[in-house]
């Protein structure tokens, strides 16, 4: 686009992140992994990274940091990610960089790991394995309005300082969820629910035997609480009201039978998720 300067950067690498950031005013950290690949983990990437690139911004004199963050982020070692994401944010806070931290819930958008994974699965099979009772509750919200949050936060002055949790208009249960895809789809689909101790040896078995699997212990571990801010958080604070899951998925229909059931198993069709 017109007037855009793309430097490419490595936060795991300070020194490329330093070069990539000069002459920057203000600094928008998106960059996370959800599950552990060779030398991507939570440390390097979720903390390290992060540290790597609050202190290039302070280097470079930014004047704002925006930091999308995870609702339930916590310095608790039984949740390797969500305390990954707590330290990223210690690591924002003590920069010493005028900062916002964004706490966000599920997010949906074309290319997503969370849903296109969910439709996959729904697509692929009539019986849809869930762990627990399926009564965990996500606060799904679209990129486009994480975008305009973050837009908002850029200019917003008053944000400064602050940690807020943010969501879309409804709170969703994991059951619910797989509904809506299914509903999407206009399929008809039914649910068996397994113990979570059961659905944990499960997972542990396909993590050692896929390469990307619908499902990691980390984010099983994560089905044990709700992962909800104020529903009307977006709304009061950025002055917009975010839209729904339902009925904004209609990219799930570029998943075919075949990349269905590639994805089920392990492996993302690049048209799917390129990243």
């Amino acid at each position: 686009a017109e007037g855009v300067e793309v430097c490419y950067a490595d936060v795991t690498d300070a020194e490329s992140v330093k070069a990539a950031m000069s002459g920057v005013d203000g600094v928008v950290n998106l960059v996370a992994v959800i599950r552990e690949r060779g030398n991507s983990t939570f440390e390097r990437v979720n903390y390290q990274g992060t540290s790597n690139v609050a202190a290039a911004a302070r280097e470079a004199g930014a004047g704002c940091f925006v930091q999308l963050s995870a609702i339930g982020a916590r310095d608790d070692p039984k949740f390797p990610y969500l305390r990954s994401k707590w330290r990223g944010e210690q690591a924002v806070i003590g920069s010493g960089v005028p900062y916002t931290i964004l706490r966000g819930s599920v997010l949906f958008g074309e290319g997503d790991e969370f849903i296109n994974t969910l439709a996959g699965v729904v697509k692929a099979f009539p019986l849809l394995p869930v762990a627990g009772s399926g009564q965990a509750k996500f606060q799904p919200l679209h990129v486009q309005d994480v975008a305009r949050c973050i837009v908002r936060t850029l200019g917003g002055e008053e944000l400064r300082g602050q940690t807020i949790e943010i969501g879309g208009p409804a709170y969703l249960t994991y059951n619910q969820i797989l509904d809506i895809i299914a509903r999407t789809y206009g399929l008809r689909r039914w649910s068996i629910h397994l113990p979570l101790p059961v659905m944990g040896g499960l997972v542990a078995v396909i993590e050692k035997t896929l390469p990307h699997p619908p499902a990691t212990s980390h984010q099983l571990s994560m089905l044990t609480f709700d992962t909800v801010a104020q529903v009307d958080t977006v709304e009061r604070v950025f002055g917009f009201a975010p839209r729904p899951l339902e009925g904004n998925i209609d990219y799930i229909h570029r998943i075919s039978f075949s990349d269905a059931l590639r994805i089920s198993f392990g492996f993302k069709p690049r048209h799917i998720r390129d990243h």
